[in-house]
């Protein structure tokens, strides 16, 4: 099975401001406290792209519709690829479209209840080469 190594008992080390390659991994639609409609956003940070906090989550990622805060929307928008001019019926056929793609997030912190957290300031095109699809041959399947 595995052998205990005290030396691999190491906690996540903090998110710290800078930029990381992520991947959106979830979103949920929400009511924000103000009653707008709200698309709260998952990324978790590239294990395939040299960089720290590999495989680290970067949680609640709020994107509120109100016009003010439209530009949150473009700016993931466009860093995610979608051309200019694009439509969407709803904003889960937005986060739908989000979701699985490859960014590259400009994280910054804000601190809550005496805790620092990571929070997303700005959204750039990836600079690493997307993930590809995983291929496993029957030999290294175990059943």
């Amino acid at each position: 099975m595995f052998t205990v190594d005290h030396e691999q008992a190491k906690g996540f080390e903090p998110i710290k401001p800078g930029e990381y390659e992520v991947t959106v991994v979830n979103y949920e639609l929400k009511t924000a406290q103000s009653g707008n409609n709200q698309v709260v956003v998952d990324y978790e940070i590239r294990s395939d792209v040299d960089q720290p906090c590999q495989g680290q989550k970067i949680l609640y990622d709020n994107f509120t519709v109100t016009e003010k805060a439209m530009w949150r929307f473009h700016a993931a928008s466009k860093a995610a690829g979608f051309p200019s001019g694009k439509s969407f019926k709803s904003y889960k056929e937005w986060a739908d479209e989000l979701l699985n793609k490859p960014l590259r997030l400009v994280v910054g912190e804000r601190e809550h209840n005496g805790k620092k957290y990571a929070q997303v300031n700005g959204f750039k095109e990836s600079e690493a080469k997307a993930p590809g699809p995983i291929t496993v041959s029957d030999e290294e399947v175990p059943f």
